[in-house]
């Protein structure tokens, strides 16, 4: 079950990186990162990291190890929280 889990979230975490690094020039929600140059850090640095939480993942997905699993999730939501509460202040 938690391989299957794992799996769902390592595919969120690849679709979250992916739209924020393809949306790093374009505007995206209530963004514009053409107007600010630190939503266009936060959109490519963090969409880098969300897409190095989802190769993590589907390492994991293998190794079945609890203690990396635990650590790919534990990043992966830090680095979600730090996105969220950094771009919150631009809204």
């Amino acid at each position: 079950m938690i391989t299957l889990l794992l799996l769902v979230y390592t595919l969120i975490a690849a679709g979250l990186g992916y739209y924020l690094v393809r949306h790093q020039n374009k505007r995206f929600l209530t963004f514009d990162p053409t107007q600010s140059p630190t939503v266009q850090h936060v959109a490519r640095y963090g969409g880098s990291l969300m897409l190095l939480v989802a190769i993590g993942g589907a390492i994991t997905i293998f190794y079945q190890s609890t203690v990396v699993i635990a650590l790919v999730l534990a990043s992966g939501c830090l680095i979600m929280m730090a996105i969220g509460l950094l771009l919150i202040s631009f809204m």
